[in-house]
């Protein structure tokens, strides 16, 4: 056994040598090649939206990829709510999704001075109701009982202008435009739901502010 031992050392030192580099080249690929399922987006999520079972896929990552608070299975955001944009194809991690009673809305990224007020309007009122989330629109007060033409020199008597809407509503049965939810200054909101009682409301797609710059032409200033 010795003599053999002798005769082959170098042998069995190099078979020795392979094993173990196999086995430490085996230990630091194997988390990249075993993979985990992960949650991912299906589509592109807003803020504040209610995550359904098809807005959601489940695909394999790298082990050594896949982040601390990823979820494994899609049925554990069953109601969830999104707290931020998730991208398509993003994972979808703790930090992204509020579950149960008392969920934040709107208000958490709403300034001071900022309000969200509803403004109540039909489709006869509101642009056919094609009025979409992420436009802005004027919004008209008309005193109830008088008509345009008697109001000082044809002047409504509130315009607030060109306010974000952040959602539109429609009613639970039909699905009828209901109006929508705007982004307004304290002072505006104020005048909205004073005006919301006593006038009827319209609502005029406006255009979007950077097209009002748009019309104007660059010019270049040389300094000495």
């Amino acid at each position: 056994m010795r003599t053999i031992l002798r005769k082959h050392r170098l042998l069995i030192i190099s078979g020795i040598l392979g094993i173990s580099a196999a086995a430490i080249t085996h230990a630091a690929v194997s988390p990249y090649v075993v993979t985990s399922p992960v949650v991912v987006a299906a589509r592109d999520i807003r803020p504040y939206e209610s995550i359904e079972p098809g807005d959601l896929r489940i695909v394999d990552f790298p082990r050594k990829a896949v982040p601390k608070d990823h979820f494994s299975e899609a049925g554990s955001l069953q109601g969830a709510y999104a707290l931020s944009r998730i991208l398509p194809g993003q994972v979808v991690m703790s930090g992204h999704v509020a579950r149960g009673k008392g969920e934040v809305g709107l208000s958490v990224d709403l300034e001071p001075d900022m309000r969200c007020v509803f403004v109540p309007a039909g489709e006869e009122r509101a642009v056919g109701g094609l009025i979409k989330r992420g436009e802005r629109v004027d919004i008209v007060f008309t005193p109830k009982g008088v008509t345009y033409a008697a109001i000082g020199g044809g002047q409504p008597s509130l315009i607030v202008r060109s306010l974000l809407v952040v959602e539109v509503c429609r009613r639970p049965s039909s699905g009828e435009f209901a109006g929508v939810v705007v982004l307004a200054r304290k002072t505006e909101a104020e005048a909205i739901a004073t005006g919301i009682e006593t006038c009827a409301v319209s609502l005029l797609l406006a255009p979007k502010e950077l097209l009002v710059n748009e019309s104007v032409p660059g010019t270049e200033a040389w300094l000495p």
